[in-house]
């Protein structure tokens, strides 16, 4: 009775800080920074259209739902590579133990660099129309984190990340403090999930002492709710016992501060427990619609390792390829 209650409040102020969201009618392009912090990490996610908070449960979850966490089996590593727009490289990686009747604990990380960009002068030297000094600076976004998730029954988890971010560009950087509080909750009924998650809770930012905005920049706040439901499951009754077949839809709906709604929908095939078909679209963006990706999973010595790829489409922007590898004890 107190965990029904527990999620039940959490659910109810999760929902009313996305209602004030919301309510704020209008899109605010351009009015937040951090945005790496948008940019979605594990393959096996971003391949289902990002709508796999109800659905995934592995180290990866960290980063999209702490709560999704605490379905590892012992302890899981995951590292994910992204070959970003305009050549830039983002790596990130999480590792998750389970404390048998504590929790599980987690750790991540993620670096996005910007490269070698050239410096140019503000107006080109007379007879020239090249601005460039010749010379070069760069930059680079990180996040570290620090995740607790406890599953109070065998339907209810509940999870909290306490990260550092930072964002730097050339001699200016800026970095802060953010949260993330997520649930998840497995009715146990047709393999229907759900789960909400609240991300990047934080102050603004300042990165000038003198600008045109005293009041700093938000830091993108995130609200996810996510359901899914296996339409197929291996050893359901209708259809064979036998059959090694698992389909499962999943649906989500993303509100941010600084955008109207979005909302994502992904289904995945896993086929004798080895091989993963998985597809998606996002609904509400001008770029990165349809997702598509493929994943091998094997036991080695107790060990089960897990490759995903993913693609998505992006019609004017260099379309992204994702590539994670997940060691599961």
């Amino acid at each position: 009775m107190k965990n029904s209650l527990l999620a039940t409040s959490l659910a109810c102020c999760l929902l009313i800080l996305q209602g004030d969201v919301q309510g704020q009618g209008f899109n605010k392009a351009g009015r937040s920074s951090l945005q790496f912090l948008k940019i979605g990490i594990g393959a096996r996610q971003t391949a289902m259209g990002e709508a796999g908070i109800s659905v995934v449960q592995d180290a990866n979850a960290v980063f999209w739902n702490p709560a999704g966490v605490t379905g590892i089996r012992s302890v899981e590593a995951s590292f994910s590579y992204d070959r970003w727009f305009a050549d830039l490289n983002y790596v990130a990686g999480a590792l998750a133990v389970k404390w048998p009747d504590v929790g599980v604990f987690g750790l991540s990380y993620s670096w996005l660099g910007y490269g070698d960009i050239p410096e140019a002068l503000a107006t080109a030297e007379s007879g020239s129309s090249d601005t460039r000094t010749g010379a070069t600076f760069t930059g680079n976004d990180m996040l570290l984190g620090l995740t607790y998730a406890r599953q109070f029954t065998d339907q209810l988890s509940i999870g909290l990340t306490a990260k550092l971010v930072r964002e730097k560009l050339f001699e200016y950087s800026v970095s802060t403090y953010a949260f993330d509080i997520g649930t998840f909750y497995d009715t146990g009924f047709k393999g229907i999930r759900f789960a909400m998650s609240a991300q990047n809770f934080s102050k603004s930012v300042k990165y000038l002492t003198v600008s045109d905005r005293p009041e700093g920049y938000d830091v993108p706040l995130l609200f996810r709710i996510g359901v899914s439901v296996d339409l197929v499951k291996a050893g359901d009754a209708f259809i064979d016992a036998g059959s090694s077949h698992t389909l499962t839809l999943a649906g989500e709906s993303l509100n941010s501060n600084d955008f109207g709604e979005r909302w994502h929908v992904g289904t995945e095939y896993i086929f004798a427990g080895f091989l993963s078909l998985r597809a998606g679209y996002r609904f509400n963006y001008e770029e990165g619609l349809a997702s598509f990706g493929v994943g091998v999973q094997k036991e080695f010595s107790g060990a089960d390792v897990r490759v995903d790829y993913s693609y998505v489409s992006y019609q004017y922007l260099q379309s992204p390829h994702r590539i994670s590898v997940s060691v599961g004890f």
